[in-house]
């Protein structure tokens, strides 16, 4: 996989814009708080060092995958599901106590009982590693597992018409002449904002294998219900249409720079907070405003 040297340029991504898009503010404390005087930047930097009871279930499923995958690279035994359950459970009572929490910092909730997240991570994983695709990828040839990437190291940077972008893939996996990306949700659908990202792996795929595959299979893997597979028809239309989002949605959120190829930003003041004032309620940089 090709590696790029650090710049300090702003990168596109559909994370970044989710944010910039719901609150200026957000989206300052989020990326631009070093900036900031010492006593925010510091707050700013806590805030966003904790986590959720969603997102940590999040986590919690994508490691375990995680594991599980690199181990079918050594073996094709099947998963033992009880063995697996226990892991898991171990796994999430070490997250938890290592980690604080959003919903205890405002007092949502005394404290984070873990056994609720870890029969949440262990259904939705249960869910993947019970269904048919998950067979499938089992029974691949050892060629194809030595080729797989999953949850490749660092961002996920990449180029999209020479725009720095980040896609960070969970599984991707060379089959004969295809590339298949699975991108695991323990969540809720969001179709345009997921079919966005299946575009941005498929360029990434594409820019990085240099087309060395005729076909680039990308699918969306719902788990948290049962496990549900999307794979979007991606038109050259689509993909015109994306690099275009991403030119656009890059020079906006330049728009709030000083000086873009450093990625400084203009004052905070520049940055304002939502109208949109009931989602302030979820937001974890909350204390910081005026609304409070």
């Amino acid at each position: 996989m090709k590696t790029f040297p650090f710049t300090s340029e702003l990168g596109w991504s559909v994370s970044r814009y989710d944010v910039f898009q719901s609150c200026k503010r957000k989206y300052y404390y989020q990326y631009y708080a070093k900036f900031d005087e010492p006593a925010i930047r510091d707050r700013a930097l806590y805030l966003k060092s904790m986590t959720t009871v969603p997102l940590e279930i999040g986590n919690i499923a994508h490691d375990v995958m995680e594991s599980i995958l690199h181990r079918l690279i050594k073996s094709s035994q099947p998963v033992d599901m009880d063995r697996l359950k226990v892991f898991v459970r171990n796994r999430t009572q070490e997250y938890v106590s290592s980690k604080k929490f959003l919903e205890v910092h405002y007092k949502e909730l005394e404290s984070i009982d873990w056994e609720p997240l870890a029969d949440r991570a262990f259904a939705s994983i249960q869910n993947i590693v019970t269904s048919q695709r998950f067979e499938w990828i089992l029974n691949l040839p050892q060629q194809s597992k030595d080729q797989w990437m999953i949850e490749p190291s660092g961002f996920g940077e990449t180029r999209i018409e020479g725009m720095k972008a980040y896609c960070k893939v969970d599984f991707m996996l060379p089959h004969d002449d295809t590339i298949y990306i699975m991108d695991w949700k323990t969540g809720k659908p969001d179709p345009e904002k997921h079919r966005k990202q299946l575009i941005g792996y498929s360029l990434f795929a594409s820019y990085h294998f240099e087309g060395r595959f005729a076909n680039i299979i990308p699918m969306v893997c719902y788990v948290k219900e049962s496990y549900e597979e999307v794979q979007p028809e991606i038109s050259g239309e689509d993909i015109a249409q994306f690099v275009d989002t991403v030119r656009r949605e890059s020079l906006e959120m330049k728009g709030y720079n000083l000086d873009e190829m450093k990625n400084t930003p203009k004052v905070k003041s520049s940055f304002p907070l939502t109208e949109q004032a009931s989602s302030c309620r979820f937001c974890e940089y909350r204390e910081l405003c005026d609304r409070g």
